[in-house]
């Protein structure tokens, strides 16, 4: 789901009629990747995705972003075992949008303890009480996560805001040249020659980075 529709963005750039409806929603699309790649986020919602990833053995990593409801929704299997959530891995809360994930966690990170595997009610068929158990993990594309992703409704007011801003100078890059600057009919004065004012604190602020439940 676009996080802004055609209707949207026409209405912020103060557009009427259909001539154009192609070459905006290019724009929206372009300006959706601009901004999931510099950030490294998904914002735009989907009910049901799969993607594939290498934990090199570690016990959290940095994943797509995953809406927190989705802990129930989501399939996750490591090394071809399905785990259980609450016991095999964990959503993490994002320090952005709580009601989402950026890291997911697998594995309790306090081994201080005697015999910590045991927390794990898969120890035993898992061998885990092996001190070569954690070497035999990490295999490439060990890990996989199919579910939902994204951002959930209602969607940060700043996060729709600069997508209109990004396809609106997408937009007049395509019909005015990479330069200068443009007049559009609401009166706003866009440099084609640059990001959109605010982009780069935009960018910095939902910028995705690990989370770490404890140590």
């Amino acid at each position: 789901m676009p996080i802004v529709s055609l209707a949207d963005v026409k209405t912020y750039l103060g557009l009427v009629g259909t001539a154009d409806d192609q070459l905006i929603s290019t724009c929206i699309a372009d300006a959706e990747g601009k901004i999931s790649s510099d950030t490294g986020r998904t914002f735009a919602y989907s009910s049901n995705v799969t993607r594939v990833y290498s934990t090199d053995g570690a016990a959290s990593l940095m994943i797509r972003d995953v809406p927190s409801y989705a802990s129930n929704q989501s399939t996750v299997t490591l090394s071809g075992a399905t785990l259980a959530y609450g016991t095999g891995f964990w959503f993490l809360p994002d320090r952005r949008n709580p009601d989402v994930s950026v890291t997911i966690q697998l594995r309790l990170f306090d081994r201080s303890r005697p015999e910590w595997w045991k927390a794990s009610p898969n120890w035993f068929d898992a061998n885990m009480d092996s001190p070569r158990y954690w070497m035999s993990m990490g295999s490439p594309n060990d890990l996989v996560i199919a579910g939902p992703e994204g951002h959930p409704q209602p969607i940060s007011g700043d996060i729709i805001g600069m997508h209109k801003k990004m396809a609106a100078l997408l937009y007049w890059q395509a019909k005015s040249g990479a330069s200068g600057t443009v007049n559009t009919p609401t009166g706003e004065v866009i440099d084609l020659s640059s990001d959109p004012i605010g982009y780069p604190e935009f960018v910095a602020s939902w910028k995705a980075r690990t989370a770490v439940a404890g140590v």
